[in-house]
């Protein structure tokens, strides 16, 4: 015996609206999952628990801990917001997140504070006449676009200016390009808590 014809129309219909289903569900727990690790991720940075991606410093978590700023220091801060900074989040130097201009914090080493000299040239950045390692500015990035070191080449910070910069890599993102930070920007001094190579 043969199929109905409205058999044979009827079961494309069922089939189509199973994967409408099962896409509906799958979309509700990708958005739950979302949402959660969103809340995670606020509640952890309201903690005082950082997290870095970027070869500035070593990948991983950093713990807030209070202490006055001083130089040496690890610290997490905001990106001034800038046409600069706008262009680092456009070739994705830096990331989404909650300061000012919804990019991501920094975490930088302080090379530099009130009174230290800053000289910068095509191979690197002294302060106080003592070379920098890995402070080489580049002329472009990984993906040959234009880079161009901060201007002017020497420079005495001033009482509210930190010079901040990596001891690990040398294509990181830091004062040499966007030159020095005011104190107000930095926002934590952290230490490692769980990091990797």
């Amino acid at each position: 015996m043969q199929p109905r014809i409205a058999d044979q129309f009827s079961q494309p219909v069922k089939h189509s609206h199973q994967l409408a289903k099962v896409y509906n569900q799958l979309i509700s727990k990708l958005t739950i999952i979302v949402l959660l690790v969103f809340v995670l991720l606020e509640v952890s940075d309201w903690l005082g628990l950082r997290f870095n991606t970027t070869r500035s410093v070593d990948p991983g978590f950093y713990w807030v801990i209070d202490k006055p700023v001083e130089k040496g220091d690890l610290i997490s801060f905001c990106p001034a917001e800038d046409t600069l900074t706008h262009m680092a989040y456009e070739r994705g130097y830096i990331g989404f997140g909650n300061c000012p201009g919804h990019y991501e914090r920094l975490l930088k080493h302080i090379v530099g504070g009130a009174g230290d000299s800053v000289q910068i040239s095509n191979q690197s950045v002294a302060i106080n006449g003592k070379t920098l390692p890995f402070s080489k500015s580049q002329s472009q990035d990984g993906l040959e676009r234009p880079l161009a070191p901060y201007s002017p080449k020497r420079l005495v910070l001033k009482s509210n200016e930190l010079w901040v910069m990596t001891n690990r890599s040398p294509l990181s993102f830091d004062s040499r390009y966007f030159g020095p930070i005011h104190s107000t920007q930095v926002s934590d001094v952290v230490k490692p808590l769980w990091t990797w190579k």
